[in-house]
């Protein structure tokens, strides 16, 4: 938990931190829970870097087995109606 916390900070996980607090400090303000939820998901989004921001979340590189079949391989079945 310490590694996600202190590495990989870039500009749009900064911003989604500083957007969480100000969206949770002005909801507490002005007593809207709405607005304090969502405050509270940006800053927990931003804190850990989960969700789909810039750089949060990636496709795997690793490919399964199935998947580098080549073409040859490939048997196709004739359907006929």
């Amino acid at each position: 938990m310490k590694k996600v916390l202190t590495s990989d900070w870039h500009a749009s996980r900064i911003l989604r931190v500083a957007m969480g607090v100000a969206a949770l400090v002005y909801g507490i303000i002005r007593h809207d829970n709405l607005l304090s939820l969502a405050g509270g998901f940006l800053l927990f989004m931003g804190v850990t870097n989960t969700g789909c921001g810039a750089n949060g979340c990636g496709v795997p590189t690793s490919r399964s087995n199935q998947s580098k079949k080549s073409i040859d391989e490939t048997t196709f079945e004739e359907v006929k109606s």
